[in-house]
């Protein structure tokens, strides 16, 4: 993967897209998530790192409210469909 991919995503029936960048190289990278939209943005802050295992993307674990997890679960979905479209 590259240090830097703009992807979309799906989230309460509105497409988005998110910027994820490599956070720290290790075996399995850390990747930081931007949203482009300030207050999905907002809503995840803190909450906003996510890892790559065995080829798929995986949000850390998240100790926020239910539409937190429902935002993560949603930037997970389209970065991995991204993902599998661009034969990564």
């Amino acid at each position: 993967m590259t240090d830097m991919l703009v992807f979309g995503f799906h989230y309460k029936q509105r497409f988005y897209k998110a910027i994820a960048n490599l956070w720290k190289k290790s075996t399995n990278g850390l990747y930081r998530i931007t949203v482009m939209n300030g207050d999905l943005e907002k809503l995840l802050f803190g909450n906003n790192i996510l890892s790559l295992k065995e080829g798929r993307f995986l949000m850390e674990e998240s100790i926020g409210n239910l539409e937190v997890r429902q935002l993560q679960q949603a930037l997970v979905l389209g970065l991995n469909d991204h993902q599998r479209t661009i034969g990564m």
